[in-house]
């Protein structure tokens, strides 16, 4: 998954490329000539060019904040595609509000917008590709038929796609896939971007010798399929082996591995699936509203933040949600940085904001997952997510659901409860969730907003040790009895 920049290395520079500054400034000019060439004479003249600056003005702001400069070369991938996309909407969205808010639009067609975000996202998507192209013909295909390999696959999966994009990407002939093999019977005589998948791994030999009758000598086999766990027989090996070719795996050639699905606990119950539906649109209607409600509360955090810690605002760490997949969690920034303007490390006692404490004693720097939830990365309600170090091995019913801004947890103690308490709470969320159990979180939270985190006894050890938490005092709330309260934590959640 993709990552953000630690704040401490974060780099203040923004960088421009010429076929970007040249969309901005065009596409308000094109736009108007291709929706109506008069615009430009009198008495609209005025208008359209305070438009066009406008729309300038917001190109440029936009491509500055979503990096569309910093790469070093113009690879037109899927993610480079989706900023030039947003970044697109988010100028469009904002010359528009501008503009109406100067004269209702009163002298530019409403469709202008419109045009406006179709010919910049062209403008920026075909000078990438154009770019693309050209240095496709400038590098030309370099034969070298010396050094020809001969390879066969085994896994027709996403693992081996990729690899093989790349190597049409790069015009690799050296490393020519003769065939693919795969264990699914029912991909026998189908394709992977043109190569043939001709039969199931144990076929190895066979396949070595046929081709080699053709002229065609198979000098390697490449395993997309991660590496055998220990005391398990690596039955591919073993068949190269018995070709006489050598092996080796994708993950060994690229540098990662496929991530094994997690596993289900056999007493898991997890949520109905009309449960599901009901809390996705849930989390869908009720982020997107508080987002705009609380709107001018975060723009005064920011500003907040800004004076006190200054740049960046947001603070991320990667965190496993549902099924183990990884996501990046989002907060306010409560710390100033880890390293000093010399460099040197800087404790983490040391580090404390007053403005990060205040927003972390009320919460508020929990603000930005409202952008997780709306997304699907999180729910409202749901174990908390944790980082991978701190996943515990033992038990993966917590990754049945969707992580939560609050649980069952957070009302019960919260940050003053171990973590193999928090872990049982979880479980028997996990076990019991229901639409009625989520709305009793969230309106437990509001009063473990208001009046601190409390630990009971009673339903922690219960949950722990029974794994039950049917009684009359599952309100802890209302009618739990304080041990223990919570003071703002320092350091990262």
């Amino acid at each position: 998954m993709k990552v953000r920049t630690p704040t401490s290395n974060e780099s203040m520079r923004r960088f421009l490329r010429t076929i970007d500054v040249f969309s901005v400034f065009a596409a308000g000019p094109v736009a108007m000539v291709l929706r109506d060439p008069s615009l430009f004479f009198a008495p609209q003249a005025g208008s359209a060019v305070v438009y066009c600056l406008i729309a300038s003005g917001a190109g440029l702001l936009m491509v500055t904040s979503f990096h569309l400069g910093k790469s070093l070369r113009d690879h037109l991938s899927a993610r480079e595609v989706r900023s030039v996309v947003a970044a697109s909407l988010a100028a469009t969205a904002m010359t528009a509000v501008a503009a109406f808010s100067l004269d209702r639009l009163s002298y530019v067609p409403r469709s202008l917008p419109v045009i406006q975000l179709l010919v910049l996202c062209a403008l920026m998507l075909g000078g990438r590709a154009l770019a693309m192209r050209r240095r496709g013909f400038a590098g030309g295909r370099v034969n070298n038929y010396s050094l020809e390999s001969h390879t066969l696959l085994v896994g027709a999966n996403d693992f081996a796609l990729s690899y093989l994009k790349m190597l049409d990407a790069f015009d690799v002939d050296r490393t020519n896939i003769v065939a693919i093999l795969d264990r699914d019977p029912t991909l026998f005589g189908r394709a992977l971007l043109s190569h043939p998948i001709i039969g199931p791994p144990s076929a190895i030999a066979r396949v070595v010798r046929e081709y080699k009758v053709h002229g065609v000598d198979i000098t390697r086999v490449l395993i997309c399929e991660n590496r055998p766990k220990e005391r398990e027989d690596g039955e591919i090996e073993e068949y190269c082996a018995s070709a006489g070719v050598a092996s080796s795996y994708l993950s060994d050639v690229v540098g990662f591995e496929l991530r094994e699905p997690a596993e289900q606990d056999e007493d898991s119950a997890g949520e109905p699936s009309n449960s599901q539906f009901l809390k996705r649109a849930f989390d869908l209607l009720a982020s997107a509203a508080i987002a705009i409600a609380i709107s001018p509360v975060a723009m005064l955090i920011v500003i907040g933040i800004l004076i006190d810690l200054g740049w960046p605002v947001i603070f991320w760490q990667k965190r496993l949600g549902y099924r183990g997949r990884p996501f990046l969690i989002y907060k306010f920034r409560t710390l100033h940085a880890p390293y000093d303007q010399l460099g040197n490390f800087v404790e983490e006692n040391q580090r404390a904001s007053r403005f990060g404490s205040f927003l972390r004693r009320l919460r508020l720097d929990e603000l930005p997952q409202l952008w997780n939830v709306f997304t699907g990365d999180m729910s409202f309600v749901g174990p908390r997510p944790l980082l991978p170090i701190d996943q515990p091995q033992e038990s993966q019913l917590r990754l049945q659901v969707k992580p939560g801004v609050t649980g069952w947890a957070q009302i019960n103690g919260g940050r003053v409860i171990t973590a193999e308490e928090k872990g049982g709470l979880d479980d028997w969320y996990v076990r019991n969730a229901s639409v009625w159990l989520d709305m009793r979180i969230i309106l437990h939270t509001v009063a473990t907003v208001l009046f601190g985190d409390r630990y009971v006894v009673s339903q922690v050890a219960e949950s722990v040790e029974t794994d039950t938490l049917d009684g009359q005092n599952w309100l802890p709330a209302m009618a739990s009895v304080w041990s223990a309260r919570s003071s703002p934590r320092e350091g990262p959640e």
